[in-house]
C-alpha cells in the first residue's frame, strides 16, 4: 500500500509541475500594490520582474535550442 501512495504522490507532483510549466508559458505574474509605501519595495519587485523575464527568455532560447540540436522542432 506504502508504494502506491508514494507512486502517487510522485506522479501527482509531475502532473502539478507540468501544469504550473503551463501556467507559467501562458501567463505572467507581477506583484501590484495598491499603496506606494516605499521605494526600496518597488525597487525590490522591479529587480524581481526583471529577473524573472530573463530567465523565461533564456529557458525559451535554450527550449528551442534543444529542439533544434535533437531534431523535434516544427
Amino acid at each position: 500500500m506504502l508504494v502506491f501512495i508514494t507512486a502517487g504522490a510522485i506522479i501527482g507532483s509531475f502532473f502539478v509541475e507540468y501544469l504550473v510549466h503551463l501556467f507559467s508559458d501562458h501567463y505572467e505574474i507581477e506583484w501590484d500594490s495598491a499603496s506606494e509605501n516605499g521605494k526600496d519595495i518597488n525597487f525590490a519587485q522591479e529587480i524581481a520582474t526583471a529577473m524573472r523575464k530573463t530567465h523565461r527568455e533564456s529557458e525559451r532560447q535554450m527550449n528551442k535550442a534543444f529542439k533544434v540540436a535533437s531534431g523535434t522542432h516544427c
